[in-house]
């Protein structure tokens, strides 16, 4: 029936003609229906009951810090009930961390690693059942992985305001209790050599350190990521206080800005330092003697950078220094530095560790933000020495800049690994880095005249800094 009336019709349905009653019988009775269904539809949802995220035994957050500690710092999976409290002091919000949050009780706090982005925000006071999550160590941070929002979290209030923790660097340097906390630091400023630098690298969206000091030298990193919405604002010239969170990368102790705002530096810089504040080589050698394990608070090394890291026979994360007491040191930096031969340098030193490494005494773990050049091409003249002399007194030549004359070279056809250098008095072991820029260079026949570093590897060596080193007779 259908088909057949569609068929003798010469128009669009849609057209202006008569229609047969069966068809407006038809509609009548879809509408019908339709109005029906639609009045049986009830508009007043019911909600879903909100999760049951049970509690379990409560612990604080130093509860499980304490754990971890007595599990010799082994990975801790919870698999059973039990919570901790505390209220978020930095979200992911200003991109500065990324699925990421801090957590902070009573007396301690944690990194929280939240498995998708969001969901937590500065000022939530929260319980987390911590079955199913991981009490683990990274790179010296301590950290609770693997945390769901959704199935472990339970919020019990917002807007929840953290006051920080005022204190100082070298509190923060020294005292493994601020982790994860809020601080707050004043009287601080930028290093000098930053200034004019933005927080991070906002077009390269790549995490930049910067070095933050107090007026007696000590130093501290800010930690920017690219991504942050202030990476590429300018840091503030003047001194004033921070807000941040204190975290750890390894040994380096690190500060994160949760806010530009918190960042208020308006006053006038620190006076520049003066001669009072140089410690002087001699004084640290002695110190460490006496049993010093660092450097004094405040003290900064003034000298000359004897080694040469654009000829790479020394690592780039190491250096050697002399100053006019016409001792030396080792300088190990937290990261590969720029310093380059002849510069005549300020390192701010205070409560920089001092330690041996097989038996070469070293300022170790020296933020790079810490030195700055003074003065360009101050070469210092090297001492004349035999290799007995040498031997015999390493508490005077230990990383100094030496010659010996009349010397022969053996043990190998080129410079790299060791070599055997001798001279009239005796022996001592010359070793070459295989980076080195002349390290395939051919030893050289007869006999030659060097200049380089005396430095200990477990028993006295000599290290040359560049092919210049070498005098032929």
């Amino acid at each position: 029936m259908i088909i057949t009336l569609r068929n003798k019709l010469k128009y669009p349905i849609f057209t202006m003609k008569k229609i047969p009653a069966i068809t407006y019988i038809t509609y009548i009775l879809i509408i019908t229906g339709s109005l029906f269904i639609h009045g049986c539809v009830d508009n007043d949802f019911d909600m879903p009951e909100p999760k049951e995220i049970a509690v379990g035994e409560v612990h604080t957050i130093s509860d499980i810090r304490q754990m971890f500690s007595e599990n010799d710092q082994q990975p801790i999976r919870f698999t059973e009930d039990a919570s901790i409290y505390g209220v978020i002091t930095m979200d992911g919000t200003s991109g500065n961390i990324y699925r990421s949050a801090y957590l902070q009780g009573s007396e301690a706090a944690i990194n929280l690693r939240i498995m998708s982005p969001g969901g937590l925000y500065q000022g939530d006071s929260i319980r987390i059942n911590l079955k199913g999550t991981t009490l683990s160590a990274y790179e010296q941070m301590l950290q609770l992985d693997s945390v769901h929002t959704g199935n472990n979290v339970v919020k019990l209030a917002t807007q929840i305001e953290k006051q920080p923790i005022e204190t100082d660097i070298i509190t923060l340097l020294t005292d493994n209790s601020y982790q994860a906390k809020l601080v707050k630091l004043d009287n601080v400023e930028f290093s000098a050599q930053d200034l004019g630098k933005t927080f991070a690298d906002a077009e390269n969206l790549e995490t930049v350190n910067r070095f933050l000091r107090d007026c007696n030298g000590n130093e501290i990193i800010v930690r920017t990521s690219g991504y942050s919405n202030f990476a590429d604002s300018l840091l503030p010239a003047g001194n004033g206080s921070i807000v941040a969170v204190m975290a750890q990368f390894r040994s380096e102790k690190q500060l994160y800005i949760r806010s530009i705002d918190e960042v208020m530096m308006q006053n006038d810089r620190c006076a520049e330092q003066n001669n009072t504040d140089i410690i002087s080589i001699a004084e640290i050698r002695q110190g460490f003697l006496e049993g010093w394990q660092q450097i004094p608070a405040g003290k900064i090394i003034e000298g000359t950078i004897i080694s040469d890291i654009e000829n790479e026979n020394t690592a780039g994360r190491n250096a050697f220094i002399q100053d006019d007491s016409g001792y030396g040191i080792a300088l190990r930096f937290a990261e590969t530095h720029s310093l380059q031969m002849n510069n005549k340098v300020q390192i701010s030193a205070g409560t920089i560790e001092l330690s041996l490494f097989n038996r070469l005494l070293q300022v170790n773990n020296i933020p790079t933000g810490n030195a700055e050049v003074i003065e360009t091409n101050t070469p210092l003249s090297p001492v004349q020495a035999t290799i007995d002399e040498i031997v015999s007194n390493m508490e005077r030549f230990e990383s100094t800049l030496v010659s010996i004359k009349d010397v022969t070279l053996s043990g190998s056809n080129t410079f790299a690994g060791s070599v055997t250098i001798t001279d009239p008095t005796g022996s001592i072991e010359m070793f070459t880095r295989n980076d080195a820029s002349f390290a395939n260079d051919p030893l050289p026949e007869g006999m030659v005249n060097l200049t380089g570093i005396v430095s200990i590897f477990n028993d006295p060596n000599f290290i040359l800094r560049n092919s210049d080193d070498i005098e032929q007779q």
